[in-house]
């Protein structure tokens, strides 16, 4: 594209681009991108901050339910077994629960 030339108040001749609007459509865009990035950083950051709560209080919910079948069996294997399918079944419940999060956002 080629140059237009001005004169300003002085007579001086000023050499105006007329890319102008496609600089200001780079500089927006640019903006736009870094606003983009700004915000799927956050929501990424937001998802990590839950999962690692959520693999957090799933541990300790795991092993309350183990401890809680311990208690409740008092040492009587016959209750035992009836227990720990139900153990092992919160056990997979959770892990699944905790691997298949992101899938929900």
């Amino acid at each position: 594209m080629g140059d237009l030339i001005r004169h300003n108040s002085s007579g001086d001749r000023a050499v105006v681009r007329r890319s102008s609007r496609r600089v200001r459509e780079i500089q927006e865009r640019g903006e736009l991108d870094l606003a983009t990035m700004i915000n799927n950083g956050r929501q990424a950051e937001a998802r990590a901050m839950i999962r690692r709560r959520l693999v957090e209080d799933g541990m300790t919910d795991v092993a309350d339910v183990g401890q809680l079948a311990r208690d409740l069996s008092g040492g009587d294997q016959f209750i035992a077994a009836l227990l720990l399918p139900i153990v092992q079944e919160f056990s997979r419940t959770t892990a699944r629960d905790i691997r298949d999060f992101d899938r929900w956002f």
